[in-house]
């Protein structure tokens, strides 16, 4: 695959290529679960997630659909016959769904559960009562210090015994809790059955799903801009198999709410999720049009999005998606003037993207390669990809309150990297900028401020405006992964604790993609390596 091979935005696409993937359940499973226990009192609770391109945004956003969505009406049904295999499943994972939790260990029970991984499974035939007294003297100490394995096994045996109390030994065509397990053992259980158990586990509903996507909206003007909307509204009627038919004076708000009125009736005894994916695409396309128009089009799309705060009878949560943190209420519209924007949750930093030790699991025959080509060791390679692509940090790495943050790998690079022979060339560079262009024409091009000082404000988080300024380029040039916290300042007093930070380019692909759309190198800058800083061969032993 050559350095312009594709990157796979979609969930079907990347399945059906001959791409790899890491898995997030874990933390994909506690993001929808925090959605589904939110309290919006009298809203539904509506969410953001922003990072930079690359990441796959969209492929969550879809990977989501696919495990809520309701395709029957026993799709939230849970058969207790195939839940002990997912002991077993999770014990060669490992995976800590929250980083807190696993910081909070300490070092000897994270011994205890490394060597006990494979006397798990045995001992889900043991007696119940003994461990839900474990589990309760567990809870009483400290809820978040047990693992995920030890959660989900307790929860599992707990369903196996209420039913074996209800039905006794010989329940659901099974004579015993060992005979099930003997069966998960011989892999004869269903993936699917154990997804849905492992849902249960973390409150993860099916729903409805209503699924927007913006990405290919084009206008010049207003007129066009509200036609792409009521477009993409539209193609949610048919797809839900709803008959409607645009109004010549039907607004976007209007047409949004009849959507939610008739899929309310659809499913008039369950709520409804709703996923807006590539959410900032309509405010850049606004960007390109005059003052006045601009404001129009913004106005329409906020008065459109305003429709879900007022929708809490059909509407359970939203999940708001996009690279740029755009604000979405403004004085001509209300539009969402609360949104718990998740993007730099700590028990979220790594759900997009590789770790390092991603990169070594899923790609260790390419690293290999790669590496004896260049007579280097597969650990001198790795510090290559990571000066190259990695470095990004989605939540602060202070050593007091989330001392192991992980820096992360963009996955598009790295796939792109592995696909092209090892080349290390500045990949992110083909990438659509054109909103970071216009907003650097109009800003001061002297970003010594941002980068390379100590003190910075909190920028990732801040919103910014179609018309970007002063500081707001700093947030924008954050969230598109062209700086990265490296250093966070705590200042602690008696009355209150204050973060300050220091910014940096995350690595030289990202740095070099900036001189590109910065007009500081050409094209023929693209297709040459990153200039990488190579140890020397001395600890390399041939054959």
């Amino acid at each position: 695959m050559n350095s312009n091979s594709q990157v796979y935005s979609t969930l079907s696409d990347l399945v059906l290529s001959d791409q790899v993937y890491k898995d997030k359940a874990d933390m994909l499973f506690k993001l929808i679960s925090i959605m589904e226990d939110h309290d919006g009192l009298g809203s539904p609770g509506i969410f953001m997630m922003i990072r930079p391109r690359g990441f796959g945004l969209s492929l969550i956003s879809q990977s989501i659909q696919n495990l809520v969505k309701i395709e029957s009406d026993n799709d939230d049904s849970l058969n207790i016959n195939t839940t002990p295999k997912i002991i077993t499943t999770y014990q060669s994972k490992q995976n800590i769904i929250n980083n807190q939790i696993q910081s909070s260990l300490s070092s000897k029970e994270s011994e205890n559960t490394v060597q006990n991984t494979e006397a798990v499974s045995k001992k889900a035939t043991e007696s119940v009562e003994s461990e839900e007294s474990d589990a309760k003297d567990a809870d009483s100490k400290n809820k978040e210090d047990t693992s995920i394995l030890e959660d989900i096994k307790n929860y599992i045996e707990d369903l196996v015994s209420d039913k074996k109390k209800e039905e006794g030994d010989d329940f659901s065509d099974q004579k015993s809790i060992d005979e099930i397990n003997a069966n998960a053992s011989a892999q004869e259980l269903m993936v699917t059955d154990e997804i849905d158990a492992i849902k249960t586990f973390y409150n993860v509903k099916k729903r409805p799903v209503l699924s927007l996507d913006f990405k290919h909206l084009r206008a010049k003007n207003p007129k066009e801009f509200t036609e792409g909307l009521l477009d993409i509204l539209q193609e949610q009627f048919w797809i839900n198999h709803i008959e409607s038919h645009i109004d010549p004076y039907q607004t976007p708000k209007a047409y949004f709410d009849k959507l939610l009125n008739e899929l309310n009736k659809k499913y008039p005894s369950i709520k409804i999720s709703v996923l807006i994916d590539n959410y900032d695409v309509p405010f850049m396309v606004a960007s390109e049009f005059n003052h006045e128009q601009c404001e129009e089009s913004v106005c329409a799309y906020l008065d459109m999005l305003n429709v879900i705060k007022y929708s809490n009878r059909t509407v359970k949560w939203c999940l708001i998606s996009g690279h740029i943190n755009f604000s979405l209420a403004s004085e001509t519209s209300e539009g969402l003037p609360l949104v718990y924007d998740l993007s730099s949750e700590p028990m979220f930093a790594a759900l997009f993207g590789f770790t390092r030790d991603d990169i070594k699991e899923v790609y260790q025959n390419e690293i290999i390669r790669f590496s004896e080509n260049l007579k280097i060791t597969p650990e001198k390679y790795l510090d290559m990809l990571e000066q190259c692509y990695g470095g990004f940090l989605f939540a602060d790495n202070d050593e007091m309150y989330n001392p192991n943050c992980p820096k992360m790998f963009c996955p598009a690079c790295i796939a792109h990297c592995m696909m092209n022979n090892g080349k290390l060339l500045p990949y992110s560079a083909s990438g659509k900028y054109d909103f970071v262009k216009n907003a650097l024409k109009n800003n001061p091009k002297n970003l010594s401020w941002l980068f390379g000082k100590d003190g910075q404000d909190p920028l990732f988080s801040d919103s910014v405006e179609t018309d970007v300024k002063g500081k707001q380029l700093g947030s924008l040039l954050i969230q598109l992964g062209f700086a990265t916290r490296t250093k966070v300042i705590i200042n602690h007093s008696d009355a209150y604790v204050t973060w300050r930070y220091r910014f940096e380019f995350p690595n030289l692909d990202m740095k070099k993609t900036f001189a590109y759309i910065s007009g500081e190198v050409t094209e023929q800058d693209l297709i040459k390596p990153l200039e990488v800083v190579i140890d020397s061969t001395s600890d390399y032993e041939e054959d």
